[in-house]
C-alpha cells in the first residue's frame, strides 16, 4: 500500500451564476447570484484526493497574476503539495465560466495557462497513482500516461477521441455517461440504458484500457471491467444546492482511495459518497472538506454489488 496521489492537470477560477432557466440562443437572461471561486478539473482532483486521507501533490501551470497566487494557497491549504505548479509568465491563469440552473450546469473554459506546458513531464516512480484529466494538452496526458510505472487514471474530460495507446496504458478510465458515449464512439446511448453503457464500456476495454468507471449523476456509478460489472447506488441526496464538481469529487477521492490499498469497489462506493456530499454544497469544491468523514457518511450508501460480464 501507498498513499501518494500525484494529479497533472487544470487550475482554474471559477465564476459561477445561478440563473431559473438555462437561455436559449440570443436570450437574455437575468441571474440570481455571480461568485468567483477557485477550481479547474486538476485542482478539484487534487483537493478531493488530500482531503480523503491521502498525500497528494500537483503538477500544473498556473498564472502569475493574482489569481494564480490564490489557487496556489487553496491548494496548499488543502494539504496539496504545489512545488512542481509551475508559474506562466505569459498567460494568464484558466478561467471557467458556469452557468447553474436548478440541479444542471454547463460549464465554458478559457485554457489560459494550462495550455502552456513544456515538452518533458516528469517521471512518477511506481508508488504513485496518477490522475490526469482532458483541460490541459493531450499532447502532456499521452507523455504522462507513456511515463508513468504506477497506477495510471485518466478522467476523459472534457470528453474527446482517445488513441489506442493511451487506453492501453490506462488503468481505470472515468467519465460520465455522456463522456461514456462520445470517447466510446457510441452515441446513441440513452443516459438510463445501463445495458448500453456497459457495452460502450466493454468496447473501450477491448480497445485496451483495463477499467472504465461511469459516474451517473444521482443514479450512482458503474465500474465495468474484463471480468465483471460493480453496481454503486448513490445515497439519498434530498438537497441538491450545486453539481458543479462532483464529478471531480468522485474522480479525486477515488484515486485516493486506490492509493490507500482499497479495492476498485470500495473506491468506487467512497466516490459515489463523496459526488453526493459535494452537490449539497455550492461551488466547485464545497463539501470537499466533509470527505475526511467519508468513513461514518459511508453507511448512507448502499453496497457494491457486482454482476458477472456472460
Amino acid at each position: 500500500m501507498n498513499d501518494r496521489v500525484v494529479v497533472v492537470g487544470s487550475v482554474n477560477v471559477d465564476h459561477t451564476v445561478e440563473v431559473e432557466r438555462f437561455p436559449r440562443p440570443g436570450e437574455t437572461l437575468l441571474a440570481s447570484s455571480l461568485r468567483s471561486s477557485m477550481g479547474g478539473k486538476g485542482a478539484n482532483q487534487a483537493v478531493a484526493a488530500a482531503n480523503s486521507g491521502a498525500r497528494t501533490s500537483m503538477i500544473a501551470r498556473i498564472g502569475t497574476d493574482s489569481e494564480g497566487s490564490r489557487a496556489l494557497e487553496t491548494l496548499q491549504r488543502a494539504g496539496v503539495d504545489v512545488d512542481a505548479a509551475e508559474r506562466v509568465a505569459d498567460a494568464p491563469t484558466g478561467t471557467a465560466w458556469i452557468t447553474v440552473s436548478a440541479t444542471e450546469n454547463t460549464i465554458l473554459v478559457v485554457p489560459g495557462a494550462n495550455s502552456v506546458w513544456p515538452e518533458r513531464v516528469p517521471r512518477f516512480d511506481a508508488s504513485a497513482v496518477v490522475l490526469c484529466q482532458l483541460e490541459i494538452p493531450l499532447s502532456v496526458v499521452e507523455s504522462v500516461a507513456a511515463t508513468t510505472v504506477g497506477t495510471f487514471i485518466l478522467n476523459a474530460a472534457p470528453a474527446r477521441p482517445l488513441s489506442d495507446d493511451v487506453l492501453r496504458r490506462c488503468d481505470v478510465l472515468i467519465v460520465n455517461e455522456h463522456e461514456l458515449a462520445e470517447v466510446s464512439g457510441h452515441t446513441d446511448i440513452d443516459a438510463s440504458d445501463t445495458g448500453g453503457q456497459i457495452a460502450a464500456s466493454r468496447s473501450l476495454i477491448e480497445r485496451g484500457t483495463t477499467a472504465v468507471a461511469t459516474t451517473l449523476g444521482s443514479r450512482g456509478a458503474i465500474l465495468c471491467t474484463n471480468e465483471s460489472t460493480l453496481v454503486a447506488t448513490a445515497p439519498p441526496t434530498p438537497d441538491v444546492v450545486d453539481s458543479t464538481g462532483a464529478g471531480d469529487a468522485f474522480c479525486g477521492v477515488f484515486a485516493g482511495r486506490i492509493a490507500l490499498g482499497e479495492s476498485l469497489g470500495a473506491a468506487l462506493r467512497a466516490g459515489v459518497t463523496a459526488g453526493s456530499l459535494a452537490v449539497r454544497h455550492p461551488g466547485a469544491q464545497g463539501g470537499y472538506d466533509g470527505f475526511a468523514t467519508l468513513a461514518t457518511l459511508i453507511h448512507d450508501t448502499p453496497e457494491i454489488t457486482t454482476r458477472p460480464n456472460r
